[in-house]
């Protein structure tokens, strides 16, 4: 179905080319546990850690290092992140979670 459309649009922009149609092609792409899990430090705790001083940033290359000390203190002792702005959903939490029982 999605082939037809974009074949139909393809075609459609080819003979009115200064028309509003615009062709979108999705790309399904799938991540590690570890880039989801980037994703989450980098929106959610990066923001406060670059902007401190001696606070680390993380980074693909030494998150899997630092997920002890990420772990004991969004999950065990509660800590972080700091402010309502940057509070983790449970999906985010759940994201994170996988992320350590890979290591």
């Amino acid at each position: 179905m999605k082939l037809i459309l974009l074949i139909t649009l393809g075609i459609i922009s080819s003979l009115f080319p200064f028309s509003s149609v615009k062709t979108t092609i999705s790309v399904n792409q799938t991540y590690t546990e570890k880039e989801v899990a980037f994703n989450i430090l980098k929106t959610k705790c990066n923001s406060c850690h670059t902007k401190k001083k001696n606070r680390i940033k993380f980074t693909l290359g030494n998150m899997n290092s630092l997920a002890p000390e990420i772990e004991s203190q969004v999950f065990i002792k509660k800590k972080m992140p700091k402010g309502r702005k940057n509070q983790l959903t449970q999906l985010e939490e759940d994201k994170l979670r996988n992320w350590i029982r890979t290591l």
